[in-house]
């Protein structure tokens, strides 16, 4: 009976470990990255009057038609860094919840009671470091966003955030700096001291990172391929690549020639 449930031990740890191998190998097969996606809006409303700008780069800018401010949308850029930050984050994750896994079966194969209640204690904090690590992981995801106004008047201006009642004074050619959860959409009342010039600002915002499989890139591009499931298979196939610019994160589609030809011309320059 020892023997076997010896042997049903080793089985299920050696199983998992395999599993944990092929994990392993699949996510290091492809090389993959994170791509920002951001979206800005500002709108100045003047009595009748109203100015608006939207885009979906990292900064977006507008400017009161009088000079009184401007408005500054920025998001958290994603560099390099930031890529490593969060491959680090997620890789952590995954390894504690591997740990969990593992922790778990060990405590259903305890010898005794006492052994079993260790072990459960040290599978239970376990799961719990593993939640943590995959909500720090996905925090790492999350981008930041700043509003910044700049005062560009002679005199002191009144910033009223509208929907939570708070109110700033900001000193002329001072700035004053709102951090905007992901996403936000910010009403703000701007006006003189005596409120003879009164503006109402909308601020609205949000961006994400999301994962990608990366088929090459350069300094200003990156290109990724689309798989696609014709109705007479079940399998995916490569349909076609897309091109995603670093400059304005625009997206153009590129056909597997157009993407075969640009590999053979950067073999050629680099002969």
């Amino acid at each position: 009976m020892l023997f076997l449930h010896l042997h049903i031990k080793s089985y299920v740890m050696k199983k998992e470990f395999i599993i944990f191998l092929l994990l392993v190998a699949m996510s290091t097969h492809a090389k993959t990255t994170y791509i920002p996606t951001y979206r800005s809006y500002l709108h100045i409303v003047n009595g009748s009057d109203t100015t608006a700008v939207e885009n979906n780069l990292e900064d977006l800018e507008l400017s009161d038609a009088n000079g009184m401010f401007t408005l500054r949308i920025e998001h958290e850029e994603v560099t390099e860094e930031k890529v490593r930050d969060i491959k680090r984050a997620k890789r952590a994750a995954g390894m504690m919840s591997l740990s969990a896994v593992m922790s778990g079966i060990s405590t259903a194969f305890s010898n005794n009671s006492l052994q079993y209640m260790v072990r459960s204690k040290n599978t239970e904090l376990t799961a719990t470091l593993a939640d943590i690590y995959t909500t720090n992981a996905e925090a790492e995801q999350l981008l930041t966003i700043d509003l910044w106004l700049d005062n560009t008047s002679n005199s002191e201006l009144m910033i009223c955030d509208i929907e939570r009642g708070l109110t700033w004074w900001v000193l002329p050619n001072q700035s004053i700096r709102f951090k905007l959860n992901n996403p936000e959409a910010s009403r703000l009342r701007i006006s003189d001291p005596k409120n003879d010039h009164v503006r109402y600002v909308s601020a609205m915002a949000g961006s994400k990172v999301t994962k990608y499989e990366i088929k090459w890139e350069d300094d200003t591009q990156w290109i990724r391929p689309i798989f696609k499931k014709p109705s007479n298979t079940s399998s995916y196939t490569l349909a076609y690549y897309l091109s995603i610019s670093k400059i304005d994160y625009t997206e153009t589609v590129m056909s597997i020639e157009q993407y075969n030809e640009l590999i053979k011309e950067q073999k050629k320059a680099n002969r």
